[in-house]
């Protein structure tokens, strides 16, 4: 029985020195035990250690003793030992719960150093005897958990539970719990007598899980009673998922697409999107969310940044709208077609020519009117009314083929009239009209002859077309273009 407990507190110790060498600032002291009696009774329930403690500093130190719990009493608890320097003696561990079922107990000491605050912990095996002699064993499994420290919450999560029974108990009632704030999950199984049993639990956690990180919880229970408690401690990974579904439905003179962003992810992101659209397009664009201009690889585009949450949707709307071209362009259309109904199918030109002058000023003006039907139908009843200032008067002309006018009666003090009765204007006709004035004094300067007008009758009524001004200035002559 000894030779076993010293065989164990030697691989412990071995395995503690491989860990120990992993950390360069902590100097911990070299410990080996050997177990003078470990078994405790309702008669005897003291059970003896014989330790030997080595301190491998280069400084004295005290090490302090202790085990957590109120099941077990230790004693002596604070030894001091020189700089490289090694003590023997025995400790004491007393049972003070006598009603702990039965069976060998793992018993914690923490050896921790006073001067450095380092601690190792050596677990001892302490073997609890019934009164009638027979052996009784407590639960007392070996766990490790192999987990990922890193998941991501759209992916199943593996814990791999590996249990070593250290005594020849049975179990059939075990029970393996895991919990955290991510999941709670039990599994019943069995663990025989000094059996080794590796678990697997898949576990789905929800993919909206906020990213972050949590501690795992990890408990053996038996007979109502934790025997073993592992914590881990893991971290949920950022991610953001975002799906673009853009429709597009055309109308006559538009077009308008519907973007719809949807972020299928735990964390928040800002999502770029982005039409292309040239510099007329934007001209007839409107959106539902204020846009930006943007120009990549020679290409213009009307752009947006989108913070979306997690399960976040954002819609966005755009239409290019040309009607406001196709209103514009039957409008204009619309004038013109209005331009060719109503407009005056008898057009009138006016023009005038000096024909005598001296250096004092005008003597003698040739005018000419110019009256041309533009329709294809015949104009009828056309009278063409003009006018000329009273400082001139009329020269009676006896030309072969001409019309001549009728004097009228003047409407005002200042202009005498003159008429042309024309039955009617054949379709594209073209009528020349003319007259000559003389005045008796010199007309000194510019003189400035007003439009005339013709009369004639429309499907709608008589309607009346006046003709330009004629401005004349002397030893000039004033030219007339026809458009």
């Amino acid at each position: 029985m000894d030779m076993k407990k010293f065989s164990i507190g030697t691989f412990v110790i071995l395995i503690c020195s491989v860990l120990l060498t992993s950390y360069a600032t902590a100097v911990l002291p070299v410990v080996r035990y050997t177990a003078i009696n470990d078994t405790v009774n309702q008669s005897n329930n003291v059970a003896t250690y014989a330790f030997s403690l080595s301190n491998i500093d280069s400084k004295d130190d005290k090490y302090q003793f202790y085990t957590i719990g109120g099941t077990w009493d230790i004693y002596p608890t604070l030894f001091s030992v020189p700089a490289g320097g090694t003590i023997n003696f025995n400790l004491d561990i007393t049972l003070k719960d006598e009603e702990l079922i039965g069976g060998v107990q793992i018993v914690p000491i923490t050896i921790k150093s006073v001067n450095t605050g380092n601690f190792i912990v050596e677990y001892l095996n302490v073997n609890i005897k019934s009164s009638n002699g027979a052996p009784t064993y407590a639960p007392n499994v070996a766990v490790t958990v192999n987990m990922k420290d890193v998941v991501d919450p759209r992916e199943p999560v593996s814990i791999e539970i590996n249990m070593r029974n250290r005594n020849p108990l049975d179990i059939t009632d075990l029970r393996i719990t895991t919990d955290s704030p991510m999941f709670s999950k039990e599994v019943q199984t069995t663990l025989g007598p000094l059996e080794e049993k590796t678990n697997q639990i898949l576990l789905n956690l929800n993919k909206l899980q906020e990213p972050g990180t949590y501690i795992v919880y990890i408990k053996l229970v038996a007979q109502n009673k934790t025997v073993a408690q592992v914590q881990k401690e893991v971290r949920v990974i950022r991610y953001s998922n975002v799906s673009i579904e853009e429709t597009k439905v055309n109308r006559l003179f538009s077009h308008t697409d519907y973007i719809k962003l949807f972020n299928d992810g735990n964390d928040n992101t800002i999502q770029p999107v982005k039409i292309e659209k040239n510099y007329f397009e934007r001209m007839f664009t409107t959106s539902s969310v204020k846009y930006t201009k943007m120009k990549e690889d020679g290409t213009n585009y009307i752009a947006w940044i989108v913070p979306l949450g997690p399960q976040a949707e954002y819609d966005i709307t755009v239409t290019t709208n040309y009607s406001i071209i196709f209103i514009v362009i039957l409008i204009i259309l619309a004038i013109i077609i209005l331009y060719y109904i109503f407009r005056s199918p008898v057009l009138l030109y006016k023009r005038a020519k000096i024909i005598a002058s001296s250096d004092d000023g005008i003597t003698e003006i040739r005018v000419k009117l110019h009256v041309k039907n533009r329709s294809g139908r015949e104009i009828r009843s056309v009278k063409v009314i003009d006018r000329y200032p009273k400082i001139v008067s009329l020269v009676e002309e006896d030309t072969i083929g001409s019309l001549k006018p009728i004097k009228m009666l003047s409407a005002d003090k200042i202009h005498s009239l003159l008429m042309w009765n024309l039955e009617a204007l054949e379709p594209y006709e073209e009528r020349l009209l003319s007259y000559t004035v003389r005045s008796r004094l010199n007309i000194v300067g510019n003189m400035h002859l007003h439009s005339a007008k013709v009369k004639f009758k429309a499907a709608s009524g008589e309607r009346t077309t006046s003709s330009n001004d004629v401005m004349l200035m002397h030893r000039s002559v004033n030219l007339i273009k026809y458009e």
